[in-house]
């Protein structure tokens, strides 16, 4: 691919997918199939908010990449991402930013000013974090999670349907899960180098990582249990609990690969490219439609 198309990451786009949380739990009693009125609104300012979210997110990689660059040179991965390899200049990228930062944007608060307002909340937040944020422990991985919430929030504000607070827990849980994981590869894999890439590193005892993976797994899981059952605008009879067995195998086979034949590799690619992760996604998909349409 084209280097600055690389720089944009779109193997990061489908975390952006958390947007359709809303529409999948919240608006399930507005979907009649054979009405498309119902459920097309929906569905298309779903779509496009989607994108939104996926051009202010590439916009944040591109200046993170722009300030790690020399970091970046000394990571035997990170080394190959286009601005600390010298194949796309950075004030290239930072125009490239802005320009995606305010499109973006633009975008959301054209499909809601609640929406709008949180995606450039975000931005400024993840500016901050670019700055200095990352490297004060703990409060970088509560900000990434953050990031997760918020896209599920402006999901919920872009089609105005109520939110529950189920899914802000398991949303939470499951990015600090993601991010914790994250940083437990980092440090695994780099040994004693790793505070050179990421100084939070430094107040992250190997066990303490562990134990926060191993936390915030169990609470994912659990949450993401009671908020098919308990989500006021779930299916009432429960049928939504039927996707919980994916998630679990998801997660399970996440953590496996993780720590075992695939730890050299990056968290994101571990998720986007086993096959067994991929079947589950597939799997839950397919299963919460039918609920959804059967109900």
């Amino acid at each position: 691919m084209p280097p600055w198309l690389v720089a944009l990451r779109p193997q990061q786009w489908p975390k952006n997918g958390i947007v359709t949380a809303a529409l999948v739990f919240s608006a399930g009693d507005a979907w009649e199939l054979d009405n498309i009125d119902s459920w097309w609104p929906l569905l298309w300012r779903t779509l496009v908010l989607f994108g939104a979210w996926c051009a202010v997110a590439s916009a944040t990689y591109l200046i993170n990449d722009a300030a790690d660059r020399e970091r970046d040179r000394q990571h035997p991965r990170k080394r190959h991402r286009p601005i600390a390899a010298g194949r796309l200049g950075v004030a290239s990228a930072l125009i490239m930013a802005v320009g995606l930062a305010l499109a973006g944007t633009a975008i959301a608060f054209g499909l809601d000013a609640g929406s709008g307002a949180v995606v450039g909340g975000y931005f400024l937040v993840m500016l901050a974090y670019s700055g200095a944020l990352k490297a004060v422990p703990v409060l970088d991985v509560f900000l990434l999670s953050a990031g997760v919430v918020a896209r599920a929030v402006s999901g919920g504000l872009a089609i105005e349907v109520e939110i529950s607070p189920w899914l802000y827990v398991c949303g939470g849980f499951g990015a600090f899960f993601l991010a914790t994981s994250k940083r437990w590869s980092e440090a695994r894999e780099l040994g004693d180098n790793a505070v050179i890439h990421r100084p939070a590193l430094a107040a992250y005892p190997s066990e303490v990582l562990s134990q926060m993976l191993t936390i915030s797994a169990a609470a994912a899981l659990l949450s993401y249990g009671v908020y098919t059952i308990e989500s006021a605008n779930a299916p009432a009879n429960g049928a939504m609990a039927l996707t919980i067995p994916f998630v679990g195998a998801a997660m399970f086979r996440y953590l496996m690969l993780l720590q075992g034949r695939r730890s050299g590799d990056a968290p994101d690619q571990i998720l986007f490219t086993d096959p067994g992760i991929v079947a589950c996604v597939v799997g839950f998909v397919v299963t919460a439609t039918w609920v959804l349409l059967a109900n």
